[in-house]
């Protein structure tokens, strides 16, 4: 249970700051005790009840204010960075990113801009893949195979490595590191690291415009560009 101060407390179920003196302890099945405010309490003691866990949990949507179960919000992130958590609906109908860094994932991220010819990339220049022999324009993918073998693919070597079931792991493309923190291909060090700062603290868990998934992208955005290859 996370303080904010001597008076208030975070509820661990729609994670509200309200009055200690208005939360409850609910002890769940497997003997973990959660603190709830009087709105959650209802759905820890069902749970209990029902020997299950805490799944009934609700919070509010950022699009259109409403209050829904958790397991039913989504992170949207949009073009500046900022995340929102939404219904699904409201998440349907939040503006498309010019970029692929507001896909609901890296691997949809990857695939949006291989399917535009990777015109994001604006390099121009042209690298073998020696999967193919063919030269591209996009950013070769970092592969780590089924055999933990570490090859680079171009998109199309990537997505027929998929399909016959023999990669393990992706490694997150420069360009979409860059696109995450909002910097330059010609970025230096300093200017990387500063980017890092500002994103990180917009993308923390317990900021409103944060979330894990958030935070966890912008973390291996920063680690992907300050790798030595």
């Amino acid at each position: 249970m996370a303080v904010a101060d001597d008076r208030q407390a975070g509820c661990e179920g729609c994670g509200r700051t309200v009055p200690l003196e208005d939360l409850t302890t609910v002890t769940m099945p497997d003997g973990e005790r959660v603190a709830c405010c009087p709105r959650c309490e209802p759905h820890a003691r069902e749970a209990a009840r029902k020997c299950s866990s805490l799944d009934q949990r609700r919070a509010a949507c950022d699009g259109c204010t409403g209050t829904f179960l958790e397991t039913e919000l989504e992170d949207v992130v949009l073009e500046d960075g900022t995340v929102l958590v939404c219904c699904p609906s409201c998440a349907r109908e939040a503006p498309e990113p010019e970029g692929d860094a507001g896909a609901a994932s890296a691997e949809d991220g990857e695939r949006a801009a291989a399917d535009r010819g990777d015109e994001a990339e604006g390099s121009g220049e042209e690298t073998l893949c020696l999967q193919c022999n063919e030269w591209v324009t996009a950013e070769l993918f970092r592969v780590t195979t089924i055999d933990d073998r570490t090859e680079k693919f171009c998109p199309t070597c990537k997505e027929r490595a998929e399909a016959d079931g023999i990669v393990k792991d992706v490694d997150m493309r420069k360009t979409k590191a860059r696109e995450v923190l909002g910097v330059e291909a010609d970025a230096t060090d300093d200017e990387i690291k500063t980017a890092f700062h500002r994103q990180v603290k917009r993308a923390h868990p317990d900021r409103e415009s944060g979330s894990k998934s958030a935070f966890k992208l912008v973390r291996e955005a920063y680690e992907r560009l300050t790798e030595d290859d």
